[in-house]
């Protein structure tokens, strides 16, 4: 029994380590400044030069997306789709919290930077 679960601890290690090689956007992982969380609201800075990316995640609360410095993000998601898109400074989207899980990349050539308010 001891063999089984070892065994199928490290099998699902491994898939989790080929399955974030697979979907990452990039191999300069840069995770973001927390701002402020508390209970209402979390708050975070993400700062990317070109060629670092997100650390894969999941948004399951609605949030706000600042731009304050743009440039071409890849974004990549678990499923393999990947896209570009081209973020310009002063926009702001709001996202509801689907559960899609996926991380981006400055693609660009400029620093992005830009701040999420998640609604707790």
């Amino acid at each position: 029994m001891q063999r089984f679960l070892s065994g199928l601890l490290l099998g699902i290690l491994g898939s989790v380590l080929i399955f974030g090689a697979q979907h990452r956007a990039s191999e300069k992982i840069v995770p973001p400044q927390v701002l402020m969380d508390n209970a209402k609201v979390k708050i975070e800075r993400w700062v990317l030069q070109p060629g670092e990316g997100s650390p894969i995640h999941t948004h399951t609360l609605d949030h706000i997306s600042v731009i304050i410095r743009g440039s071409t993000l890849r974004d990549v998601e678990t499923s393999g789709v990947t896209k570009e898109v081209v973020q310009k400074a002063g926009k702001v989207d709001y996202i509801p919290g689907t559960g899609r899980t996926h991380s981006f990349a400055n693609a660009g050539k400029s620093t992005y930077e830009s701040i999420a308010i998640e609604l707790k």
